[in-house]
């Protein structure tokens, strides 16, 4: 009983965050944002240490389950969850705000998403994420004109409440077919099966669009962009860094361990929503005016390109795919460092025009987005080239040219776009005096700066030495 307790020990300090927060908040005379990040901190560390001490243990075994695979994601989840709530922290004391409820709710959704990467059986699943959808509509509402955002929440609030009884009815569906919950039971039966049973069919679509509209993929990207557009800068970088790769993690080991009997039947529904995606954020990005929803789109487009890499589930396209996902992860907490150095006046700029020869007073800052800008293309030597590559390299193995046409095309049309900004940022005059940055802004871009360059000396940890670890989907 004890052993159970100490493997749940993760959960259970996601959990006592968000207490030992309010009692923080409740009885503290003197608090500040800087204090709710330095008890998140802690919590994170333990959290990820006992992530990696219990790696492969789970104290109900029958509906979680961690492996060294589900451990990396998590971890990663984790490290950037407390990057980004340091820098968020910032903002907090810069906008003079409280910060204890967005800790409070960031821990929330952690709680949700660990549960959802672990989830070995669909009563998890069905459990977590509902949590997690509340997690995301108490986030937007934690904007300080309510009125601003309401009609966005309230949106948000009526389709979750719609995938979340979809997803109920599909995990229903598959328990009455089938007589179980579990993964790989549902995955045995499913094999001794005909490919055409209504009941089975209808519930893997309505599984995978949730998925999607989880990502915020097209056809189900409005309420990104929405949120994206309109919320504050601690919630849009959380939901664009954090969310994503607990969703991709669930998602593949969904499909390994309980759909791939009807792979055939899947494919082409993942190709569907994988190149529309790439097509509309690609498309969507060049028109965009305001800097944050442009990045939403470029963020949906990254996602497809994932998506579009992962059709065939074998360990080399996961490995190319953990490759991508490694190089959108740290381009996006690049970009949004920079978005909190974007500041005039005291007021955190969100127009593309506002960039406007930004390099004549930031060179660093600017330097640092034309790298991030080229790994978004994927020129060489950035990570972005080594992501790109991987899947490339693994797209022609396969001699899936189609994928591999649509895949280049997308790339040309989000070049054009970069190459927009770069033009802005570097070649044009000034529009605007911009604020001096916090140190924390430098400090940030350096560590990100940091890890690119050294995965570009030594490519082999996030190749090479992923197989062992990825390869435990099989």
């Amino acid at each position: 009983m004890l052993s159970q307790w100490l493997i749940m020990l993760p959960e259970f300090m996601l959990i006592m965050f968000i207490i030992v927060a309010a009692l923080t908040n409740h009885y503290r005379q003197e608090k500040t944002p800087k204090t709710f990040f330095t008890l998140a901190q802690l919590f994170l560390l333990s959290i990820s240490l006992a992530t990696l001490v219990f790696y492969n243990k789970s104290p109900f075994p029958a509906l979680v389950q961690n492996t060294p695979f589900v451990t990396l994601f998590k971890i990663c989840g984790y490290l950037l969850t407390m990057g980004w709530m340091y820098l968020s922290s910032k903002w907090f004391l810069n906008k003079n705000r409280p910060s204890c409820i967005f800790c409070m709710i960031i821990f929330f959704a952690l709680f949700g998403l660990d549960i959802l990467a672990s989830s070995v059986s669909f009563v998890a699943t069905a459990a977590a994420v509902p949590l997690i959808l509340l997690s995301n509509c108490l986030l937007i509402s934690q904007h300080w004109d309510i009125d601003k955002v309401k009609p966005l929440l309230m949106r948000y609030i009526l389709f979750s409440s719609f995938f979340c009884l979809m997803l109920w009815i599909a995990v229903w569906l598959i328990f009455y077919t089938t007589g179980s919950l579990d993964y790989l039971t549902v995955k045995q039966y499913f094999s001794g099966v005909n490919g055409d049973n209504i009941y089975i069919l209808s519930a893997i679509v309505i599984v995978l669009a949730v998925y999607i509209y989880m990502l915020g993929l097209v056809p189900f990207h409005i309420w990104f962009t929405g949120f994206i557009g309109n919320g504050v800068l601690p919630v849009c970088g959380f939901i664009t860094l954090v969310p994503p790769l607990f969703y991709i993690c669930a998602f593949i080991k969904l499909i390994k361990d309980c759909f791939a009997p009807f792979y055939q039947f899947i494919a082409p529904l993942i190709i569907t929503f994988a190149v529309a995606s790439i097509l509309v954020g690609a498309v969507s990005a060049k028109g965009e005016k305001n800097i944050r929803r442009l990045f939403a789109y470029l963020n949906i487009y990254c996602w497809g390109v994932c998506l579009l890499s992962l059709v065939d589930y074998s360990s080399v396209s996961i490995i190319a795919s953990f490759a991508y996902i490694i190089t959108v992860a740290l381009s996006f907490a690049g970009i949004y460092t920079i978005f909190l150095g974007l500041k005039s006046h005291s007021e955190y700029l969100s127009e593309i025009e506002d960039i406007r020869g930004f390099t004549a007073t930031r060179p660093y800052m600017a330097a640092a987005l034309m790298i991030f800008m080229f790994s978004f293309i994927g020129l060489a030597p950035t990570l972005g080239f080594l992501g790109y590559m991987s899947i490339i390299n693994n797209l022609m193995s396969q001699a899936a040219w189609l994928r591999l046409g649509i895949l280049l095309c997308g790339i040309l049309l989000i070049a054009r776009t970069c190459l927009d900004i770069l033009r802005l940022t570097y070649f044009e005059n000034s529009a605007k005096t911009y604020d001096r940055p916090d140190k924390s802004i430098y400090i940030c871009l350096f560590i990100n700066m940091t890890v690119i360059l050294l995965s570009l000396f030594n490519p082999n940890w996030l190749l090479k030495n992923a197989v062992a670890v990825l390869g435990g989907v099989n």
